[in-house]
C-alpha cells in the first residue's frame, strides 16, 4: 500500500509539473514595442531620461546618440551638429505583474530630432510619427515648441 501511494505521488508530480511554460517571449510588453519599419534599434541610442505625464496619462523616453548623450550627461550645451534625439511616447496602463505599477501601453508617437550643420548655421530636422505604425505627419504647426521642449530635458541621474 505504501508503495502505491509513493508511486502515486511520483506520478502525480511529475503529470503537473508538464503544463507548458511561458518564455520570456510571454513578458514582453507587445503592445508597447516599436513596428519594425522605425528601427530604433539600428540608431543605437541611450537613453537620456524618462518622464510621466499624470495629466494624459502618459509615459516618455528620450533617447539619444553618443553625441547627445555625451552632451546632455556632461551638461553641456546642446543642439550641436551630429546630435540625433528620439523621444517616444506611450499611454500608461496598468501591469498585470505588479499590484499599482503603471506601465507603457499603446503607442502614441515618437519624434526625431537631428541637428545639422549648414554654412555654420544650426539647422534642426524635426519628425513626429503617430500612432501603432508610426506614420509620419505633414502637419508642422507647434514644431519650434517641440524642438525646444527636447533640447531642454535633462539627464537623469543612472549609476
Amino acid at each position: 500500500m505504501k508503495r502505491i501511494f509513493n508511486i502515486s505521488i511520483v506520478l502525480f508530480a511529475t503529470l503537473s509539473s508538464c503544463k507548458p511554460l511561458t518564455g520570456a517571449d510571454a513578458l514582453i510588453n507587445q503592445k508597447a514595442s516599436l513596428p519594425e519599419s522605425f528601427k530604433l534599434s539600428e540608431l543605437h541610442q541611450k537613453v537620456i531620461t524618462s518622464f510621466i505625464n499624470n495629466r494624459n496619462h502618459t509615459t516618455s523616453i528620450l533617447y539619444g546618440n553618443k553625441e547627445a548623450h555625451s552632451a546632455v550627461s556632461a551638461g553641456k550645451a546642446i543642439g550641436n551638429p551630429g546630435e540625433l534625439f528620439t523621444l517616444v511616447t506611450w499611454q500608461q496602463q496598468d501591469d498585470a505583474h505588479w499590484f499599482g505599477a503603471r506601465i507603457p501601453g499603446d503607442l502614441i508617437s515618437a519624434e526625431t530630432l537631428t541637428v545639422a550643420d549648414s554654412n555654420s548655421q544650426t539647422i534642426y530636422h524635426y519628425q513626429k510619427f503617430k500612432g501603432k505604425e508610426l506614420t509620419k505627419l505633414a502637419d508642422t504647426t507647434g514644431n519650434a515648441a517641440r524642438v525646444r521642449f527636447i533640447l531642454s530635458q535633462k539627464a537623469s541621474i543612472m549609476p
